[in-house]
């Protein structure tokens, strides 16, 4: 105890600092925003209302889970977008920060000339495949607005008529989003005439070290 003592009140400052900052201890959650992006981007304009027949944002488990999104395919208007809420993360010994992934795609229901879905037509995969990449290329452009209008310190950037707002404690999550490391790409195989693109951003966060005290029974 003796040997610990003289670091403890350094430890305590640190740790009061740390956990005051919401932005250390929250995880960033970039699906709220890609809410707002897939409202106003045009292929997809989102309709958020619970009973809305033009939902074209989603939050799932995984793509191939059981869920609303899965269940309803052929229902789904398209093109329509998802991202994955279950948690991907590791961190190595000594580390200081967690690697997280967020891991979004965008599906797009094949149609042939004449506008009926034909899982037999490889051109209308092909077509239905690249438009999926442009709508990746496009939500990257977007992100990387984002971040650097966040790493200028501005509170919002605007896009047409819509202000998306950026606060103080998501600029860390900005800092921490790899844009440039970003991964996508097809599905080998589609889900009755979907074709599917799934792209992976990780993202760098500060790791917890210190106990909430406020999180524990007195």
């Amino acid at each position: 105890m003796g040997l610990l003592s003289p670091c403890v009140p350094k430890w305590t400052a640190f740790c009061r600092n740390f956990t005051a900052n919401k932005s250390n201890t929250v995880m960033f959650r970039l699906d709220n925003i890609l809410e707002k992006w897939a409202e106003i981007y045009r292929p997809l304009q989102h309709d958020p209302a619970a009973k809305s027949t033009h939902r074209t944002f989603f939050r799932i488990s995984m793509i191939d889970a059981q869920s609303y999104f899965v269940r309803n395919f052929n229902t789904q208007p398209s093109p329509c977008m998802a991202y994955a809420t279950h948690v991907d993360a590791d961190m190595e010994r000594n580390q200081k920060s967690i690697s997280y992934r967020h891991v979004i795609y965008f599906l797009v229901k094949q149609q042939n000339a004449a506008g009926k879905t034909d899982v037999t037509d490889e051109l209308a995969a092909a077509e239905a495949r690249y438009d999926t990449d442009e709508m990746v290329q496009d939500l990257l452009a977007f992100l990387s607005q984002m971040q650097t209008a966040a790493g200028n310190s501005q509170n919002e950037l605007k896009i047409g008529q819509h202000t998306f707002a950026i606060t103080k404690d998501e600029r860390q999550g900005w800092r921490g989003l790899q844009i440039d490391g970003a991964h996508w790409g097809t599905l080998p195989t589609h889900f009755n005439g979907w074709q599917i693109c799934g792209l992976t951003i990780e993202q760098l966060q500060p790791r917890l070290l210190c106990v909430t005290p406020t999180k524990y029974i007195d």
